[in-house]
C-alpha cells in the first residue's frame, strides 16, 4: 500500500502555468503564454506595444500574482494597463499595485537590471509573469560596437533564460519596428535562437498576419470580416 501511494504521488504532473494574450486569433494559434518559456513577440504591428499591458492584468486576474514589468523602450503605459483592468472588471488599483515596473534607459542600466537586479525582485515578490518591453532596442545603441552589443545581448538572455527556467516564470520579451528582425544576422538572430518560441504580428495593408515561426503555424486576419478581428475588443486595432 506504501508502495502504490508513492507511485499515486510521483504520477501527479502540475498542469501547464498559461496566460491568454487577450488576442483571440492569438490565443488560438499558440494556447496563450506558457510558464517555463520565453516568447519574443515581433513585428510592424501596434499591437505589439499594447499586448504587455493587457498581460498584467491578464496575469493579476488569472493568477492574483504581481508581474515585473521591465521597460527598455519606453513603452509602459499604466493608463493602458488600467483601462484593461477595467474591461476585464478587476479592481484597476489592485491591478496596478500588483505590476512592479522597472524602467532602463541605457543599455547597461538594462543589463544591470538584469544581471543583478532582477532575482532579487523575483526572490522577493514571486512574480509569476515577467515582461520586457521593446528588448532590443537599447543594444542599438550607436556607442556600442556590433560584437559589444551581440555580447551583452547574449548574456542577458541567458540570465533571462535561467530566471525563467528556475522560477516557472512566464517569460515575454516584444520588439516593434518597421521591419520584424532578420533571423539572420547580428541582434535578430541571438533573440530568434534562444526564444522558445517566436510570434511575428504583421499589418499588411488591411490584413494582420500572426505567425509562430517556430512551429510554424499561422492565420491571416481581414479588417471589417465578419466573425474577425476580437482584436478590436480591447481597442487594440490601429
Amino acid at each position: 500500500m506504501i508502495a502504490h501511494a508513492n507511485s499515486s504521488l510521483a504520477q501527479v504532473i502540475r498542469p501547464d502555468l498559461i496566460i491568454p494574450s487577450g488576442i483571440v486569433e492569438l490565443d488560438r494559434l499558440c494556447g496563450g503564454f506558457k510558464a517555463g518559456e520565453l516568447t519574443l513577440i515581433d513585428g510592424n504591428s501596434s499591437l505589439i506595444a499594447a499586448l504587455p499591458d493587457q498581460l498584467c492584468a491578464n496575469t493579476y486576474r488569472t493568477f492574483r500574482s504581481e508581474t515585473i514589468y521591465i521597460d527598455a523602450g519606453m513603452c509602459a503605459n499604466p493608463y493602458q494597463i488600467a483601462r484593461y483592468a477595467r474591461l476585464l472588471e478587476l479592481d484597476q488599483r489592485e491591478v496596478l499595485q500588483n505590476v512592479l515596473m522597472s524602467r532602463a534607459f541605457t543599455v547597461y542600466q538594462l543589463s544591470t537590471i538584469l544581471q543583478d537586479l532582477l532575482e532579487p525582485m523575483i526572490q522577493g515578490h514571486s512574480p509569476r509573469t515577467l515582461l520586457i518591453g521593446m528588448l532590443p532596442a537599447l543594444y542599438h545603441d550607436p556607442e556600442l560596437s556590433s560584437q559589444e552589443a551581440q555580447t551583452l545581448l547574449l548574456q542577458d538572455l541567458k540570465k533571462i533564460q535561467q530566471l525563467t527556467t528556475t522560477y516557472h516564470l512566464i517569460t515575454v520579451c516584444t520588439n516593434l519596428d518597421a521591419m520584424p528582425l532578420s533571423p539572420s544576422k547580428g541582434l535578430g538572430k541571438i533573440l530568434y535562437d534562444n526564444a522558445t518560441e517566436i510570434v511575428r504580428i504583421k499589418h499588411i495593408e488591411q490584413r494582420i498576419c500572426l505567425e509562430l515561426l517556430k512551429k510554424q503555424k499561422s492565420t491571416t486576419l481581414i479588417r471589417d470580416a465578419n466573425g474577425q478581428l476580437h482584436l478590436e475588443a480591447f481597442g487594440m486595432v490601429n
